[in-house]
């Protein structure tokens, strides 16, 4: 009879373990606590920032017809001249005092000039074209024949000559939009698009003989209002190198990588679902999506590493 109680008793233990392990086994999966966020769609794009000077995009550099001293002046830098108004006279300069005159000559216009002529008068200088006044000799001054020394500029056309360290050359190409801003224009900014591109690099040479790093220029014509800016200021240029419109982008949290495949979890229901995805960009706070992931898709933020395919999840408040 002992023996018969012992063998109820171990079938009780058994019977009642197996009821215990089914419950455990068939009980319903622990949630697990996430947070979520959302696949979003903005235009982003890849920059390079480079520095250049605000000139004038149209002028023209005046050169004398003969070497002579400025016997007057009747404009100043600023001043609007129409096409044949005098801007200056010239007194003869004797040959001899010519070439000693270096030091005082009125040096090369310090601005480039989309062209020079010659003028047409010995003694008199006259506007070649109608526009602003950018540069002028003053009374007293030599000037020598062929060297340019009166600059006039169409202002309402406007651009960049900027240059760009050889490590970023290779990203420019003609066409890319930038943006420009000036420490004197304040906080506006304003549009441009590369025109030109020089074809090879140049150094400059200290005084000590030192070469400095090569760059490449780069000329970006303004486009739209260019009010606040004038020829000569400094100008910080964010040029555009690649733009990829209406882009997918999550949260950088949102994506993790498990072996050599990265992921970003999707919420389905009340369920997370494991999306291989290809990344782009990696912008600030955001991570490009180039495949796997649409906009709106709700997303787990920061998945744990026990976070599962088709794993019960709920929302952490």
């Amino acid at each position: 009879m002992e023996k018969r109680a012992r063998i109820v008793l171990i079938g009780t233990a058994v019977l009642l373990s197996a009821m215990l392990i089914w419950s455990w086994r068939s009980r319903p999966p622990e949630a697990v606590p996430v947070q979520l966020g959302a696949a979003a769609m903005q235009d982003i794009y890849n920059s390079v920032t480079i520095s250049g000077t605000v000139e004038a995009a149209d002028s023209t550099a005046l050169c004398p017809q003969r070497s002579g001293t400025v016997a007057a002046v009747y404009v100043s830098a600023g001043d609007e001249v129409a096409q044949g108004d005098v801007l200056c006279t010239l007194s003869s300069l004797a040959q001899d005092s010519a070439a000693s005159s270096a030091q005082v000559v009125w040096s090369a216009l310090t601005g480039s000039a989309a062209q020079t002529v010659t003028a047409a008068e010995a003694n008199i200088l006259r506007a070649p074209v109608s526009g602003t006044v950018l540069e002028c000799p003053a009374s007293g001054s030599a000037v020598v024949a062929g060297l340019p020394c009166i600059r006039i500029a169409d202002l309402g056309k406007l651009q960049v000559r900027a240059q760009s360290p050889e490590l970023y050359a290779g990203e420019l190409q003609v066409g890319q939009r930038a943006n420009v801003t000036a420490s004197a224009a304040g906080d506006k900014v304003y549009g441009a698009q590369v025109a030109s591109i020089a074809p090879v690099a140049v150094r400059t040479m200290s005084l000590t003989g030192q070469s400095s790093e090569a760059t490449v220029e780069a000329v970006l014509p303004l486009s739209g209002d260019t009010e606040g800016l004038r020829p000569g200021y400094s100008a910080t240029v964010k040029v555009f190198t690649e733009f990829h419109p209406d882009a997918v982008i999550v949260p950088h949290e949102a994506v993790c990588q498990r072996g050599e495949q990265e992921y970003v979890f999707c919420v389905q229901g009340d369920r997370a679902v494991q999306c291989a995805v290809t990344t782009g960009y990696m912008l600030e706070t955001v991570t490009e999506i180039l495949d796997g992931v649409a906009a709106g898709a709700a997303i787990v933020l920061s998945p744990p590493d026990t976070l599962t395919d088709g794993a019960l999840i709920e929302v952490d408040a």
